[in-house]
């Protein structure tokens, strides 16, 4: 399966995610200042470090769509995959190897941008003193920890948008539902939201793996 989705990497360029992962940080990243600037715009340190993360989430989230689309969808509403379906190897671990790639790549970038955004955001406080004083390090460590968690749920949510694309072989629908998804989770309830929980991304990132598993297991049967 390793070498699968290591093939899988190999054969599409994935140049594309590298330019949206930066403009990604440095427009959260402006964003995030904006609203520190703003007396009324964040209340602490903490805060903007959970709004960068929510910013970084929803993002990556939208973009796997964009990937499961390109990856999967695509080729079924164009008929190329059947292709990838002559090859002597089970059409269910061809999708799961793209699947993997998907969630891998999810994970890694939600990790990755969410620390430079946390880093700029550090420096530019050195030099500007938005917020004098830094969190305590069990702050820190409480948010090292949420980071990984939702990255994991974050890889997990992003599939579901699979199941909707899939209905209708459409892109459009596909990204619609990934965006549809992340409003739902974000969506602002007397200050609170759907995504703050820890337990309702968890429980969306499981949900996404199970939708997931299901399309693999309905491949075979698919008319392409």
């Amino acid at each position: 399966m390793r070498h699968l989705v290591k093939l899988e990497f190999r054969k599409n360029s994935f140049r594309g995610v590298l330019w949206t992962a930066g403009i990604a940080v440095l427009a959260i990243l402006g964003f995030t200042l904006l609203l520190a600037s703003d007396a009324e715009g964040l209340g602490s340190y903490e805060e903007a470090i959970t709004v960068m993360g929510m910013l970084v989430r929803v993002t990556f989230v939208v973009h796997a769509s964009v990937l499961l689309s390109r990856l999967i969808v695509d080729e079924y509403r164009n008929r190329t995959i059947t292709v990838l379906f002559t090859y002597p190897i089970n059409r269910k671990k061809l999708l799961l190897a793209k699947l993997l790639l998907v969630g891998a790549m999810t994970f890694a970038l939600v990790i990755v941008c969410d620390l430079l955004v946390v880093a700029g955001f550090y420096l530019f406080n050195e030099k500007i003193q938005y917020f004098p004083e830094l969190p305590a390090a069990d702050v820190w460590r409480k948010q090292a920890i949420l980071l990984v968690v939702n990255a994991a749920a974050c890889a997990g949510m992003s599939l579901i948008p699979l199941f909707f694309g899939m209905i209708k072989k459409s892109v459009p629908t596909t990204i619609v539902s990934s965006i549809l998804i992340v409003a739902l989770l974000n969506s602002s309830n007397n200050g609170e939201t759907l995504g703050s929980n820890v337990s309702v991304s968890i429980a969306f990132g499981v949900v996404g793996v199970l939708v997931a598993l299901l399309a693999i297991r309905n491949v075979e049967r698919a008319d392409l």
